[in-house]
């Protein structure tokens, strides 16, 4: 049976922006010879999917930014720039660029799964698409226009986990003198099963994935990679592009950046979780105000503060991506997102209900002030009108619950006081015992 992801500790899916993020090797951390050293991969091993006219520019493109420079107009421009209407997958194959041909052919079979052109064409601001062994954890780079993919996102069977080089996310210590974590997950409304399969192989109940497997979570990665590629080049910017200069040129030109805007309309306002977020995201040393807050005080300040994800907090660029990441869930596959701030278990022994939730909630989305920063959002980054738009947010109806305090995190997605939930006890809630090790822990 395939196990779905239990818990994504630490806010969202972690994704770095213009050269932050990481990674060192758990095996041997710290050592010259690791592929990634704090989130940078080597790239050593990638040449692109196919054969084509761009294959040099486009292999000297994604490698410009470890030199600081940016990639040229003149020898590559944004897939959209070139092919201003629909994009098919064909066009996408074109830029791949791949460490492994197993993660190029898995890729493109998670989007004819996903099956999506409204998907497909948020492609468009992109130079390429890097799939290597060493990403972790993904991001986009603004010098390159490309995105840099995590295969943990990608892989189908043993042979292919086992020639992903095993790194942890570098962040992942940042948080070591809190109290507690964030969670967050994404639901089936009806069901309440996990929407993402766990990205870490386990012989006993995680051997082999299909494309339909990893579908939803790479769905789900993509949603906000791309929401970083168009938020610095939306879709009416993008025929502005000319055949010169750089494409960071480009990008610096576009005063109407969707972060920007949001920014200046719709800003995060509580100085505890900007400040926690520098500390959990950013490795900047620890306060008093964050040292001596808690899940619940964390949640109090998050609840009318308009983000999707604690991440949002961490720039106002991930306050755009999260927001995004939670529509397009929403959009693709009805699914809705609990959102929690958790105690972190004393014990190394710990089980995924040992970490209690503190303060959480059910259906984000349907929050009034997330809700009407997600609709500016996704009309800018889709270009898609407002009715557009709010025909695929939830209705306005809908109802933000709350999760039980004192439940554990696992137990919540099922248990809960509303009266849908009453006839449930502890033995309807069947979580393998190894679940959540995917994501505990870590950051993503």
């Amino acid at each position: 049976m395939k196990k779905k992801n239990a818990l994504v500790v630490g806010g969202a899916l972690i994704v770095a922006l213009s050269g932050c993020g990481g990674g060192s090797s758990s095996e041997n951390p710290g050592s010259l010879a690791s592929p990634n050293i704090k989130g940078d991969p080597s790239l050593d091993k990638i040449s692109t999917y196919q054969s084509s006219a761009l294959s040099n520019d486009m292999l000297e493109c994604v490698k410009l930014y470890k030199k600081r420079q940016s990639c040229s107009l003149d020898k590559i421009r944004p897939i959209g720039v070139e092919k201003p209407g629909d994009l098919s997958i064909s066009d996408i194959q074109e830029r791949l660029v791949v460490s492994h041909s197993w993660m190029g052919d898995n890729f493109i079979n998670a989007l004819k799964s996903i099956n999506d052109q409204d998907f497909l064409n948020l492609f468009k601001p992109l130079n390429a698409i890097v799939l290597s062994y060493d990403i972790r954890p993904s991001f986009y780079h603004t010098y390159t226009a490309a995105i840099y993919i995590d295969p943990r996102y990608l892989w189908q069977n043993k042979t292919e986990w086992d020639s992903i080089y095993k790194q942890d996310d570098f962040r992942s210590d940042f948080s070591s003198e809190f109290t507690y974590d964030s969670a967050n997950r994404f639901i089936y409304p009806n069901s309440k099963e996990y929407v993402t399969y766990s990205n870490t192989y386990h012989s006993a109940n995680n051997a082999w994935r299909a494309s339909h497997h990893i579908a939803p979570g790479l769905f789900r990665l993509l949603a906000h990679e791309l929401a970083h590629a168009n938020d610095y080049l939306p879709p009416a910017y993008l025929s502005q592009v000319g055949d010169s200069g750089s494409v960071f040129s480009a990008m610096r030109d576009n005063a109407n950046k969707v972060h920007t805007e949001l920014q200046s309309s719709h800003p995060l306002t509580s100085s505890l979780l900007l400040e926690a977020a520098e500390i959990a995201f950013h490795g900047k040393s620890m306060t008093d105000q964050a040292r001596n807050s808690t899940g619940e005080i964390a949640g109090s300040e998050f609840k009318p503060d308009g983000a999707a994800a604690f991440y949002g907090y961490s720039t106002n660029r991930e306050d755009v991506a999260t927001l995004f990441e939670s529509y397009m869930m929403f959009k693709k596959y009805g699914a809705i997102s609990d959102v929690a701030f958790i105690s972190i278990p004393k014990t190394n022994e710990y089980t995924c209900n040992d970490w209690k939730v503190l303060w959480g909630e059910r259906h984000r989305l349907a929050d009034d002030n997330v809700r009407t920063k997600t609709i500016f959002v996704a009309q800018r980054l889709t270009g898609k009108t407002e009715s557009e738009v709010i025909s695929n947010m939830p209705s306005t109806v809908a109802d933000v619950s709350t999760l039980t305090p004192g439940l554990g995190w696992c137990e919540s997605r099922t248990l809960n006081t509303s009266s849908s939930f009453m006839g449930l006890s502890k033995s309807d809630v069947s979580e393998h015992p190894y679940d959540y090790l995917d994501d505990i822990g870590r950051k993503h």
